[in-house]
């Protein structure tokens, strides 16, 4: 029981930080005139066609969707909104502008307005599978998992080639301590996108907090070979590492943590007390 208890402190926070990767904006029509540019390039071209008065109605509606996920991509969520209001106003039954609004509101954590928004797009389109898995991650949010995994059960029955509705599933069932189903949706999401990096180090700490340190061992070696920037994945190898007592590696992992995430002070926390375990042999 002791080791369970000391790996649950180990690993318990990754799945909360996951978390924050969700929910996400609609993917660019390919209708949308304006689809092949991004950043300041994109805002430019969708407002040479918005400014041009040449499209109305569907059409003027994912202009300014498309200019609004530009935007929101830049972080300015305030321009963002204004254009996903304009496509309401173009045509109130677009479905991707109800979603990616719902996106700007969960991401200034306003997770009520969040799932209205949610709740629109599924009433204009109910096999929107995105909306389900996005006002899953506003319930989770709102700590109301028994919701959030309905969302997700529902968006996995309309794309059961969805990698993000399992995994995102897989965190809710993790946060309520499901840990054999939650491992059961990583596995489902990294069967679907073998590179699914995120899904890797949750598995792993899953892994990790049922005591199976050489599986959780293995998942964070794969998230680090998939991104060797993936601080997440240094910090709980370093902590398997430091619980099967070897220390020297655990050590090095704790310092790359910390030069990853120098912010975060957990890091050097943990680089210490490994230093210490290493005198004391």
């Amino acid at each position: 029981m002791q080791m369970r208890s000391s790996t649950y402190r180990l690993f318990a926070c990754l799945a909360v930080v996951a978390l924050a990767g969700l929910p996400m904006v609609a993917a660019a029509d390919d209708r949308d005139p304006c689809k092949t540019q991004s950043g300041e390039l994109g805002v430019a071209e969708c407002s040479r066609a918005i400014d041009s008065h040449q499209y109305t109605g569907r059409s003027l509606a994912r202009l300014h969707v498309g200019r609004g996920m530009a935007y929101q991509a830049k972080g300015d969520l305030a321009r963002a909104m204004a254009d996903y209001n304009e496509s309401m106003r173009a045509d109130p039954t677009y479905p991707g502008a109800y979603n990616n609004r719902g996106v700007a509101w969960y991401r200034k954590g306003d997770h009520d307005r969040a799932i209205a928004d949610y709740d629109q797009t599924i009433r204009l389109d109910p096999k929107y599978g995105l909306a389900y898995v996005n006002r899953g991650a506003a319930w989770a949010a709102k700590g109301d998992l028994d919701r959030a995994i309905a969302d997700f059960d529902e968006a996995v029955r309309l794309d059961p080639k969805d990698a993000h509705a399992y995994y995102s599933r897989g965190l809710a069932r993790k946060l309520k301590g499901d840990l054999d189903r939650a491992i059961a949706d990583y596995s489902a999401a990294i069967g679907l996108d073998a590179k699914f990096g995120n899904a890797y180090v949750n598995r792993g700490a899953a892994w990790g907090e049922k005591g199976d340190l050489d599986r959780a061992i293995a998942d964070f070696d794969q998230a680090i070979q998939l991104n060797p920037k993936e601080a997440q994945a240094y910090y709980n190898r370093g902590a398997a590492r430091e619980m099967k007592r070897s220390l020297r590696e655990a050590l090095a992992d704790f310092k790359m943590y910390s030069q990853l995430a120098p912010s975060n002070p957990d890091g050097r926390k943990a680089a210490a007390r490994v230093q210490k375990k290493l005198k004391a042999r």
